[in-house]
Order: C-alpha cells, then structure tokens, then sequence
C-alpha cells in the first residue's frame, strides 16, 4: 500500500510539471502570435503593455487572453501538487491562499479584456502583481531557509523576478513599460517552471532537508 501511494504520488507530481511546461509553451506560442497580429494591426510594441495587445486586432485579443486563461489554469493544476512539499515544512498554509488566488487572479486577466472591462481587468491585474510577487518571495524564502537540497539559483531567479516587477510598476509611466514589464512575466514563468521540475520530479527518499519543526 505504501508504494502505490508513493507510486500514485509520483504520477500526481509528473502531471502537474507536464502541465506547468505545458501553460509555459502555450503562453509563449499564444501571446507571441497575438504580438504579431496586434503588430500588423499597427500597434507599436515597445510603447504597449501585454494587456494592450487586445485593443486593436481581434484575433490578438483572442490568443493573448486564451494565453492567459491557459496559463493561470495550468499553473493552478501545477502549484496543486506543491502542496505536499510545503506541507512538510509546515508553510502550506500560506502557500495554500498565495497560490490559489494568484492564479485565480490571472485567469481574471484574460477573461476581464481590457477593452470591455478597463475597472475590472485593472483591479484583477493589481491582485496578480500583488499576490504572484508576494507568493515567489515566500516560496524563495522557504527553498532558500529550509531546503539544503536545492541549489540557490532558484531562490536567486525568484527574487530577481520579484525585482523586475517592482521595477515595472515604478517606472511604467516613465520609461520600458513595454520591456520591463515583458523581462519579469518571462522571469515569473522561469521560475514557476523551474521549482516545478525541481520539486515535482524530487526524490521522495531524500531525507536531508532541513524541516522546520
């Protein structure tokens, strides 16, 4: 009986890195289309936020909120099998709400357009920023605290996004909105994808973490 648990765990935790590679690939071939469509439409890239690109091509509008609702719901099936992981560091009651209502609230990005519903896709928008940045902090935290097991360069790429996000918010009425904006979702995805496959696809029989009692 133990090892079909472990066994059925290891298939839980192999679906939901396949589906964090999956949201990842869709969002990049989903959103990169809607930029070239929104591009022949004649929007200037470098002067629009990723949100913008639904405001003058139809089919831009569509990829890039199908991008979006796919990756939020994807990310969701992926952080789900996280639990566990948390769960034994005794900080999953934290990762619970974080992961759930970042996620939620990015699918809120797509399905509230900018062009049809400005107030809600801004509110939603403002949740995302808040509870993603707030999430990989602590997730970072938690890999670099209490996890001797993997290597700092996970927690570093969480920061670093965090960072680049701050920086957008900062400086978008003022400079790179288009760029800065751009560096951190890609940094985000980065790190989503990355503590996925190092943590979904970890040994179960290692037993040298250091867990917080």
């Amino acid at each position: 009986m133990p090892e079909l648990n472990q066994r059925l765990s290891r298939i839980f935790n192999i679906t939901g890195f396949v589906f964090s590679i999956l949201g990842t690939i869709l969002f990049l071939v989903l959103v990169g289309l809607a930029h070239y469509f929104a591009h022949e439409a004649g929007l200037i890239l470098k002067n629009w936020e990723l949100s913008e690109l639904v405001l003058d091509s139809n089919k831009a509008k569509i990829l890039f909120n199908s991008g979006v609702i796919l990756y939020g719901s994807f990310l969701l099936i992926a952080l789900i099998p996280m639990v566990k992981y948390f769960k034994e560091k005794n900080k999953h009651k934290i990762f619970i709400p974080l992961a759930i209502i970042t996620c939620i609230s990015l699918i809120g990005v797509g399905f509230f357009s900018e062009d049809q519903f400005p107030t809600f896709h801004y509110l939603v928008a403002l949740v995302f920023y808040l509870f993603v940045g707030t999430l990989i902090v602590y997730a970072s935290t938690i890999l670099l605290k209490y996890d001797n097991t993997i290597s700092v360069f996970y927690p570093v790429i969480g920061y670093v996004s965090v960072y680049m996000l701050i920086v957008n918010v900062v400086t978008r009425w003022f400079f790179g909105q288009a760029y800065t904006q751009r560096i951190a979702i890609c940094l985000i995805m980065l790190f989503f994808l990355l503590i996925s496959g190092k943590i979904l696809l970890k040994k179960e029989n290692v037993q040298n973490n250091k867990i917080q009692k």
